[in-house]
């Protein structure tokens, strides 16, 4: 191209722009830009998110950019029926929402409404919104506003972000006894919100029946109900008050899940702390309304799940059984029947409390400090050395392969192994129920029994089990030279590992928590001992 082409080129490039900016002056049409704060999660982290919209020049359009998934796309239509049918106009322009960071991706339906108030402020619909405002929650195609998965988790986030007000759909439930330190203002509708964020006008929801204080929450099982099994009950007893894992074997219906079950009904009430944390989690889940707020969890998942399913993950990663079991307790029935992969990949929760998921796209860490509870057969068909006078069908290879599913280091990450006796029919109907103890008043000794380890290990500046060094480890422990000697001599005849010595060790500690005392004598190494049965 010659040098006076480009001239002319560049005048008529000129000369179109400025009749463009003549005519957008005329007709009033300009670039109007805002930002509104909302809150995305990452696994149980939430991060601020800025709603950028702008309403510039060109053809009638609405783009979300800023990696949004999926469900954060289909936002633009509800976002729309949200908004007209709300009384308010649809700006006919061309309408940009930027996701702030724009190199994180957005999940969840929680970004409705914060990109609602973005475009009704671009449009100069409603006045500009404090920074200090963040608002969460899905819009219904009427303008209404409904929870979603992981609200409960944002607004703990958004609170931790600096945010002083929050603008969350009615019904949000703050019983919990946590302090938010911010205004909580609820909305029942898109109109709602705007009144409730330029102060006109506060919603109040109406009243909900709370529990009355002191009031005890009915248990739905009690150890009372199990006839017998005194040896095992004590064995329950002391994985409640130690937080030990515990393998429960025995015939069918010897009462393995029943004992399990009941095992809840005996660990201390959730703390706040705790009660929040585990909230936490099954927000995230989309199990909310089955959280447990004081009941410590109880999780039975089927041996046919995944490995996805017990450990978590997924394209929107979220909580396993393993995390939904925290604080609480993780029943794995019939344990040789989970996949190979799933026995192994509990390695890595038994030892460190959490799970890991790394991914291609993300990696979350999810706490996962549950107590396991598993119980087996002795054999495939449950019968093998059965009193009951039923004879076991088992091939000894069958047999074999039915305990190799069962790993050792699996094995020697479990506390205690004990073995159930099947009762006959008669001790079953005649056992006399004022002789079963309830589990409130074994529950009052494992809390006692957790009370005196805590002073203990605060008068004596140790980590009860958690030293550097396998001496540090006895001595913290608190073990005299008689059962030190004891528990080495049964360690070597029985040769076991370091961890499971040290598993014993700690066994034998809670027993002697149990019974106030001290220092670990022989008595209590002999009993953990017993707790180390495997047939």
């Amino acid at each position: 191209m010659s040098h006076t082409k480009l001239l002319v080129y560049t005048k008529e490039i000129a000369v179109i722009r400025g009749l463009f900016l003549t005519l957008s002056a005329t007709t009033g049409v300009k670039t109007v830009f805002t930002v509104v704060q909302g809150v995305a999660l990452r696994g149980l982290q939430g991060y601020r998110v800025g709603v950028e919209a702008d309403l510039g020049q060109g053809l009638p359009s609405f783009e979300i950019v800023g990696l949004p998934a999926s469900s954060v796309r289909e936002a633009k239509e509800r976002v729309r029926s949200a908004v007209t049918n709300s009384g308010f106009t649809w700006p006919r322009r061309r309408i940009v929402v930027n996701l702030t960071p724009s190199d994180w991706r957005k999940d969840g339906t929680g970004l409705d409404l914060p990109i609602a108030m973005a475009i009704l402020v671009a449009s100069e619909q409603i006045p500009p919104l404090s920074p200090e405002i963040s608002f969460l929650g899905e819009l219904a195609l009427d303008g209404g506003i409904r929870s979603y998965r992981g609200l409960w988790t944002a607004m703990i986030s958004a609170t931790e972000l600096g945010a002083k007000y929050l603008i969350v759909p009615v019904g949000s439930d703050l019983r919990l006894p946590v302090h938010l330190d911010c205004e909580i203002l609820m909305a029942p509708s898109l109109t709602w919100a705007i009144r409730s964020a330029r102060k006109e006008a506060i919603y109040t929801p109406p009243p909900r029946v709370e529990k009355l204080e002191g009031e005890e929450p009915s248990e739905q099982v009690d150890m009372n109900e199990v006839a017998g099994q005194d040896a095992v009950k004590r064995a329950i007893e002391v994985a409640a008050a130690g937080h030990h894992h515990i393998l429960l074997t025995g015939h069918p219906g010897a009462g393995k899940s029943m004992l399990a079950e009941r095992l809840p009904t005996l660990l201390p009430r959730l703390t706040p702390e705790q009660a929040l944390a585990v909230r936490q989690i099954y927000s995230v889940a989309g199990l909310e309304s089955i959280c447990p707020t004081e009941s410590p969890p109880f999780r039975t998942p089927h041996y046919s799940g995944s490995l996805q399913g017990l450990l978590g993950g997924g394209q929107i990663p979220t909580p396993g059984e393993v995390s939904l079991a925290h604080h609480g307790v993780l029943f794995l029935d019939e344990f040789p029947e989970f996949s190979r992969a799933s026995l192994e990949a509990l390695r890595q929760p038994l030892e460190t409390r959490s799970i890991t998921l790394s991914r291609s796209a993300y990696h979350y860490t999810f706490p996962a400090d549950f107590q396991m509870v598993a119980a087996m057969n002795p054999c495939p068909c449950g019968y093998l050395n059965s009193q009951s006078g039923r004879e076991c069908t088992c091939e000894h290879r069958q047999i074999e392969r039915y305990r190799a599913k069962l790993s050792g280091p699996i094995l020697d990450r479990i506390d205690m192994t004990v073995w159930v006796d099947a009762l006959d029919m008669k001790s079953i109907l005649t056992a006399p129920v004022a002789q079963k103890e309830s589990s409130s008043v074994i529950r009052k000794r494992v809390v006692a029994a957790r009370q005196f380890r805590a002073e203990r290990t605060l008068h004596n500046h140790d980590t009860d089990g958690s030293a550097r060094t396998p001496a540090q480890v006895l001595s913290s422990l608190s073990i005299d030279q008689a059962a030190r000697t004891l528990l080495l001599s049964c360690a070597d005849k029985a040769s076991l590992s370091a961890r499971s010595l040290f598993k014993v060790a700690r066994v034998a500690r809670t027993i002697a928590d149990l019974s106030q005392e001290a220092n670990v004598s022989t008595e209590h190494v002999a009993e953990a001992m017993q707790y180390r049965f495997y047939q």
